[in-house]
């Protein structure tokens, strides 16, 4: 009978322990995912990053029109290839919104043009291996153009 009571105390001082150093490591996952958390939000948050993500898209002034946009390839050209391809697309898609309704096969046509005439400006922007840039159309009376003149 003694060999019994020593036996059950031994496995329940075993399964306490088992407990303790499991509930341990738990703590210790936690509190890494916290930090990790607490470093990408303060990522996001940096000044340099909200100035891109925050950038004004649209019309700046009634001859600058900009995009914003990021990329996470390896090379600087390969960035900019890309930067400048999203840029085209994502300019005319927002273009698009300031038009007329309805516009004739001339009037996409010149749209497409307009959106292909920007820059990349690189301002070599990057964190957490995100790299920014804005694209900036510059036309004198460009948002009459857009909003207006096209047929």
């Amino acid at each position: 009978m003694n060999k019994h009571l020593t036996t059950a105390i031994l496995c329940i001082l075993l399964s306490f322990s088992f407990y303790h150093c499991k509930s341990k490591e738990i703590k210790e996952i936690k509190e890494t995912t916290e930090v990790k958390e607490t470093v990408e939000t303060k990522l996001e948050e940096s000044p340099l990053v909200i100035e891109f993500t925050k950038a004004k898209e649209g019309f700046l002034t009634d001859s600058l029109f900009q995009v914003a946009i990021s990329s996470v390839l390896p090379t600087e050209k390969e960035r900019e290839e890309e930067a400048k391809s999203i840029a085209e697309q994502k300019a005319l898609n927002l273009l698009k919104t300031y038009t007329i309704p309805i516009l004739s096969d001339k009037g996409k046509k010149e749209l497409r043009e307009i959106s292909k005439e920007g820059k990349i400006v690189n301002k070599n922007v990057s964190v957490g291996g995100r790299y920014f840039f804005l694209y900036q159309i510059q036309r004198s009376n460009l948002k009459r153009l857009v909003t207006k003149d096209l047929e």
